[in-house]
């Protein structure tokens, strides 16, 4: 049986779940649990709902982070390499990350999440673009800093859906309630290595942008 197709599948897939990803977080954010005039059984009804769509995103953004490692491999597996591949899957790659990073910054809305969050998309559309030139076309530059900005990004982006998607709700205390020192802990250090993702990636895109306009010769 002839498989050379799958990974191609497999990163259109990605692009699907980074869809049904925005679709989560839309439902979630419509199901206001403390909206007023709610009772008490309604409140936590739209809690309970919240989170299942919660749960739904952070399970949209798991199985496309999974289809980015399974359709390498495959192509590697199956000698399956094609340039449909090889042009779809960084940008579902990016598709991926974008909407995530969306769909936080609007869950969390603070400037701490937002400029991260742009510097990011800002500089993963620039590189699409630029790959798509005659000098950006000739330039592979391997680098252990664009595995590690990938490595702090899924981990910021994991650490803040988590939460989301396994802690029910109180709606009795979603307003005015306190944070402990231990959980801002662990929320300053997801938004900085968010952080750090995002001055990570443009160094690697300065990287590669060095690399491109390097003279030949």
């Amino acid at each position: 049986m002839n498989l050379k197709w799958l990974p191609n599948a497999l990163t259109i897939a990605r692009c699907v779940f980074a869809g049904l990803l925005l679709l989560g977080f839309w439902q979630a954010l419509s199901l206001d649990p403390a909206e007023a005039g709610l009772s008490a059984d309604d409140s936590v009804v739209r809690a309970t709902l919240q989170q299942l769509w919660y749960q739904f995103a952070f399970l949209a953004f798991l199985s496309g982070a999974l289809t980015d490692f399974l359709d390498g491999w495959l192509a590697r597996q199956l000698n399956a390499h094609s340039r449909f591949g090889v042009w779809l899957d960084p940008i579902a790659d990016k598709l991926l990350i974008a909407a995530a990073l969306i769909c936080l910054s609007i869950q969390f809305r603070s400037w701490l999440i937002y400029i991260p969050a742009a510097m990011i998309i800002a500089r993963d559309v620039f590189i699409t673009w630029f790959r798509a030139t005659p000098k950006g076309k000739a330039v592979i530059v391997p680098s252990n800093m664009a595995k590690w900005k990938t490595g702090f990004e899924m981990a910021a982006i994991i650490g803040m859906m988590l939460p989301l998607a396994v802690l029910a709700p109180d709606p009795q205390r979603l307003q005015g309630e306190e944070l402990s020192l231990a959980v801002l802990a662990i929320v300053f250090a997801l938004v900085g290595l968010l952080w750090v993702a995002a001055i990570l990636s443009w160094q690697t895109a300065w990287q590669y942008m060095k690399a491109a306009l390097r003279p030949q010769g």
